[in-house]
């Protein structure tokens, strides 16, 4: 539920600012035709081509951010294929419907105000569904249709999935590479913090006196991780070092202890120097936008693989959710192969 309303929402905050809302003043056409007020009837209850509109702009958002071109030749095919899902989620509404399934409008609301906390004004919020051409109602319709979705998926199709043991174990045997933690490496560092010019001194007088502030707090630092290497390099012990020298509040305490890293997981001239070191080994004098580090990789952690047992509940949950959408597709197509559909594009 929660993953659907962040899909929902990536288009909204990412907006490109060439796609404004003065778009929405032009009339609504595909490869320069007007297009029709309903663009279809399902079972005799007509779909606006407002909704086509609004599924046709966020896909062009999309496009727009994957560097894709859409042509005006391509817009038909492409609005037919949005107007299925269209379609298909307006089966969906009927049917649960039909079944007596209601969703409270204080049940919208607090989903509407979770998608609203993303922003950080009201205006905002307010201004990014103006460039979706969307409104409050519109979004809230939206909600509406996602939320009896789900409950018409877990009323209908979840209890009849089920997953064996045997798949869950197969899963795990066919992709193995996804259950295989990676090389970590137990790292200490001292360090020597250094700071930049703020620029914001409004006279020249003051810009020349902060930076000779810093270019001195730059010599000093230099001067006390150079006297620092030089104890390392004597034999002196990493971790004693590093609680009475290094200025990382963070990790002195622990002699510099920064953690198991992945190289992914720290700033890119810590990562590139710890990988080249040896257990045991110390590095040379490393700059970075924080100062001066000396690094110390006490192991190097290999790459392990997880055990069945402990993924085996999330496997499990992972192939019932695949195996509740694919059973709600079909479920879906069975509906329209029933109902009375009429497409006006």
């Amino acid at each position: 539920m929660k993953l659907k309303f962040l899909i929902l929402l990536l288009f909204v905050l990412v907006l490109p600012p060439e796609l404004s809302a003065q778009e929405k003043e032009e009339p609504f056409t595909l490869n320069g035709k007007p297009v029709p007020e309903e663009v279809a009837k399902v079972n005799g209850v007509p779909l606006s081509s407002q909704v086509l509109e609004r599924e046709l702009f966020a896909f062009r958002i999309r496009a727009k951010q994957l560097g894709r071109e859409i042509k005006p030749a391509d817009e038909v095919t492409i609005a037919r294929e949005l107007l299925k899902s269209a379609v298909a989620r307006e089966l969906i509404v009927q049917k649960a419907k039909s079944l007596g399934i209601t969703i409270t409008e204080e049940k919208i609301n607090r989903q509407l105000k979770n998608i609203e906390a993303q922003f950080p004004s009201h205006a905002g919020f307010l201004t990014s569904l103006a460039f979706q051409h969307m409104s409050i109602v519109a979004l809230k319709e939206k909600i509406y249709r996602t939320l009896l979705e789900d409950e018409l998926m877990r009323r209908e199709i979840a209890p009849k999935v089920e997953v064996s043991d045997e798949e869950t174990k197969k899963y795990y045997e066919d992709k193995k590479a996804r259950f295989a933690k990676p090389v970590l490496y137990r790292v200490s560092h001292i360090h020597i913090a250094t700071i930049k010019p703020s620029g914001d001194a409004e006279d020249e007088a003051s810009r020349e006196k902060a930076e000779r502030l810093t270019k001195m707090i730059d010599e000093e630092a230099k001067e006390k991780i150079n006297s620092i290497l030089k104890k390392v390099e004597a034999g002196e012990d990493f971790a004693q070092l590093a609680k009475r020298f290094s200025e990382d509040e963070a990790s002195r305490e622990e002699g510099g202890f920064l953690g198991d890293l992945h190289p992914d997981s720290t700033i890119p001239e810590i990562a590139k120097e710890m990988v080249k070191l040896n257990e045991e080994e110390t590095s040379g004098i490393i700059q970075s936008q924080f100062g001066y580090h000396i690094l110390k990789l006490d192991e190097i952690i290999p790459s392990q693989l997880i055990p069945f047992s402990e993924t085996k509940t999330d496997i499990m949950n992972l192939l019932l959710k695949m195996k509740t959408r694919e059973l709600f597709e079909t479920y879906v197509e069975d509906l329209g192969k029933k109902a009375e559909i009429q497409v006006f594009i």
